[in-house]
């Protein structure tokens, strides 16, 4: 399963795979890159868990992390199934707080993130 890093110079574009569209409700999201404040590469077990709300999503302890969790203003997304490192990305005045992106090369994909936020 993978999730796809697209920027098409104004919004950064996360694409879930059709099987990962149902566990987190959302098929992709688009993030203006004026609302990301950071992007990173992030060991798994660094990453808080945050909030426990979660609305929608799918959550298997150990195995997948799906969906939206908590509410504003500290909502988050996340998309992991066992990924390690994982792509953090943090958010000012938009839908989330924070995505927590499980990607094949997190540090690749922080990297095209950091570039178009120049």
């Amino acid at each position: 399963m993978r999730i796809s890093v697209a920027d098409d110079g104004r919004t950064v574009i996360f694409r879930l795979s059709p099987l990962q569209a149902p566990l987190a409700f959302k098929s992709k999201l688009e993030v203006p890159v004026e609302a990301i404040t950071s992007a990173e590469a992030v060991p798994r077990s660094d990453v808080p868990f945050g909030p426990i709300i979660r609305a929608p999503g799918t959550f298997i302890p150990g195995l997948v992390r799906f969906g939206s969790y908590g509410r504003k203003p500290n909502r988050h997304f996340w998309a992991v199934v066992r990924h390690d490192p994982v792509l953090v990305v943090d958010l000012d005045d938009w839908d989330y707080q924070r995505l927590v992106i499980g990607v094949d090369d997190a540090a690749q994909a922080a990297g095209s993130i950091q570039v178009a936020m120049i």
